[in-house]
């Protein structure tokens, strides 16, 4: 078979050849025309970001920076049009530096800012950056703890007539703020602020704005409360004023006189107080204390008791102090003396030995009537020592002893007593 002599120029008479083969050359004298003859443009390269530079001296003198870290700034820079497009150049293209070798105490520094590009061959010009410093704090980390003080701000009177205002609540009553320690030692006081626009007449919780202010009612900058984790509630105590006959309430009475109460009398007899006003509908008198019957005594009994303490009900008058009189003078007392086999030890856990080393409780007094007071005997009384909620180590402990007059519902044990256990396991 004989083979056809190949010949390039035989291509030329082939037209579809030819056509590719211009094509394919018009392309190329299109890009050689557009590189070599690209007008030059100008283009900004937005947000470059800054690297700060952190010399030796930062970490020498314990500094770090407060306030704005992460600084970028808008590149201008010009070349030929295909080189600086935003196709082909964006801002990993630079790097742009500030240099921290003059700082060297606290304070706010203006750093110089160097620009380069990041490859040096590319083929553009840097004409200028948007910022040519950028001021940085810098300062010592500190911390330290301050008591909340709440503020209401309010444009006018929020608390009607007939209605008191008691002491705003805090949720947490200190915060701890850090920041810049030339800052954090300006603070003077911290206030848990919140602002109330509306006329108020039932309690009310707010969400606090936490405030250091210095000594003349500056701001201090930079600052973290409690490492941003901030969520301090505060409430405003609104209760219903109201005038009240006083009484009190009686704790561990024995059954005969819940239903034959002893008499007593309050001094004074009616106070003014605030009461949160879906109470006060049904309360018909004011409870300002509890009286234990194991501290009464046969005869007279005073006792009293703060304005300033009373739980759930607001003195809003001039009283400072109440006295009550508790009257049993009716009843008598006598002294008895419990022998161990009286002394019950209950709820000693498995893994604990309880020896009772008081052999005996001398002196018990018990108040009650006279008859009755007259039939007893030591056996009649008994003393429980409840180990149900004591943290038991080896050693000897005194633990209280609850004494009770056993069948016996008109009499009660004045006092408190103990007996002393050891513990072994």
């Amino acid at each position: 078979m004989k083979i056809k002599n190949f010949s390039f120029n035989n291509l030329f008479y082939n037209n579809r050849f030819v056509m590719a083969f211009s094509l394919v050359m018009a392309v190329v004298v299109w890009l050689i025309v557009a590189i070599q003859f690209s007008p030059q443009d100008e283009r900004v390269v937005m947000d470059v970001p800054v690297k700060i530079i952190m010399s030796s001296n930062i970490e020498t003198f314990d500094l770090q920076i407060f306030g704005i870290a992460d600084f970028k700034v808008d590149v201008t820079v010009t070349g030929k049009r295909y080189m600086v497009s935003s196709n082909n150049l964006s801002a990993d293209d630079f790097i742009v530096t500030a240099n921290t070798n003059y700082v060297d105490s606290a304070g706010e520094y203006s750093l110089k800012l160097d620009v380069r590009k990041k490859t040096q061959d590319s083929d553009f010009e840097i004409l200028k950056i948007s910022n040519e410093n950028i001021e940085v704090y810098f300062d010592s980390y500190k911390e330290s703890e301050y008591t909340l003080i709440p503020e209401t701000i309010s444009s006018g009177n929020i608390i009607p007539k007939g209605y008191f205002k008691d002491s705003e609540i805090l949720s947490a009553k200190t915060v701890t703020v850090s920041g810049p320690a030339t800052e954090v030692n300006k603070i003077s006081k911290v206030y848990a602020r919140i602002t109330v626009d509306t006329v108020l007449t039932a309690t009310k919780t707010y969400k606090a704005e936490i405030i250091p202010l210095g000594e003349y009612g500056s701001v201090p900058r930079y600052l973290s409360i409690n490492n941003g984790n901030v969520d301090i509630a505060v409430t405003v105590p609104i209760y219903k004023v109201a005038e009240l006959p006083v009484t009190v309430s009686f704790k561990n009475s024995p059954a005969y006189f819940l239903e034959n109460p002893l008499q007593f009398t309050c001094n004074p007899q009616i106070a003014t107080f605030g009461v949160d006003e879906t109470v006060l509908e049904s309360m018909k008198q004011a409870s300002i204390m509890t009286i234990d019957f194991s501290t009464i005594k046969s005869g007279k009994n005073v006792f009293s008791v703060k304005s300033k303490v009373i739980e759930n009900i607001k003195v809003v008058d001039n009283t400072e102090e109440f006295k009550v009189t508790v009257d049993a003078g009716s009843l008598t007392e006598k002294k008895f003396s419990l022998t161990e086999t009286n002394i019950l030890l209950q709820n000693i856990n498995k893994e604990n030995t309880a020896t009772l080393i008081s052999k005996s409780i001398q002196n018990v007094v018990v108040v009650g009537d006279k008859t009755t007071i007259e039939t007893l005997t030591p056996d009649n009384i008994f003393a429980d020592i409840d180990f149900a909620n004591t943290v038991l180590e080896n050693g000897t402990i005194k633990i209280p002893a609850k004494i009770y007059v056993k069948d016996h519902d008109d009499c009660w044990i004045y006092g408190q007593y103990s007996v002393e256990v050891n513990i072994t396991k």
